[in-house]
């Protein structure tokens, strides 16, 4: 707890988390349309509406209205050149904020560089960047599937629709903990060159998550009831938004990461 208080009050976790979010912005609509291609294989169709109705219970409203604006024009502007070539543009892009989490991840292990190959480093963030998009899509499916799944139960026990609802609202919440919890303990894993003890990943991925969404709940309610970013930034509002809620998340996961890296097992890579 101390290494870890230090280095995020006096370290470089602020200013990493800064270059994470800058990065994590400029890969949203790559990434968004890496979501919307592999969605088109889902046997779900509003698969991509079940998701932004998730993250609209964690983002400020302005931040949010600007993601789901980007999200309308990718879906829009979706073509059969963009599932081509510009699919692999998109990939490669989108995985640059997964390069930015990797080097903050090795400055949490105290690395001076990594050890691997420029070529290795490249196709570990793209395929990082593929299993979070599979990962989040999973889980939304999932979700739609346990929600059909709690009705036909509890129709068969005689239950009304409230406490169907009732269930379905205890039993949603861990299911999407989860697979935020099993997306930050992979990066911790995989990204950073060492690899650190599977319990000490999962113990970062918890702090990380906890962070995460409490601080992105907090923020929300402090930036649509006590702050009025419009007439200071005026039509800048929501890009700006975005990029405080995308530091403080990048606070959150640098942070999980701080916490794999001071608990002790950890071991370079032999695999390079």
């Amino acid at each position: 707890m101390l290494r870890v208080g230090e280095r995020v009050v006096v370290g470089p976790v602020f200013e990493r988390a800064a270059q994470l979010a800058f990065y994590a912005v400029l890969a949203l609509a790559p990434f968004l349309v890496v979501l919307t291609s592999i969605a088109g294989f889902l046997p779900s169709q509003n698969t991509i509406d079940q998701l932004l109705s998730r993250a609209q219970s964690l983002m400020p409203s302005e931040a949010f209205d600007l993601v789901s604006e980007v999200m309308a024009d990718v879906v829009e502007s979706r073509s059969a050149t963009l599932l081509t070539v510009g699919l692999l543009t998109a990939i490669w892009s989108a995985s640059r904020a997964a390069n930015a989490l990797r080097t903050a991840l090795n400055a949490a292990h105290d690395l001076k560089g990594d050890g691997r190959s420029f070529v290795r480093q490249q196709v570990i963030a793209i395929l990082f960047t593929l299993c979070g998009a599979v990962l989040l899509l999973a889980s939304v499916v999932a979700s739609v599937v346990g929600a059909g799944l709690i009705e036909q139960v509890g129709s068969s026990l005689g239950f009304d629709a409230f406490a169907e609802a009732r269930l379905w609202g205890v039993i949603r919440w861990p299911m999407a903990v989860g697979s935020l919890v099993l997306l930050a303990a992979l990066a911790y894993r995989i990204l950073p060159d060492i690899r650190p003890r599977a319990s000490a990943s999962l113990w970062g991925a918890a702090v990380a998550t906890v962070l995460f969404l409490a601080g992105s709940r907090l923020f929300a309610i402090y930036a649509e009831k006590f702050a009025d970013f419009g007439p200071t930034y005026g039509a800048l509002a929501g890009g700006v938004v975005l990029l405080l809620w995308s530091w403080l998340s990048a606070i959150a996961f640098i942070v999980g990461g701080e916490v794999t890296a001071a608990l002790p097992g950890a071991r370079p890579r032999r695999d390079r």
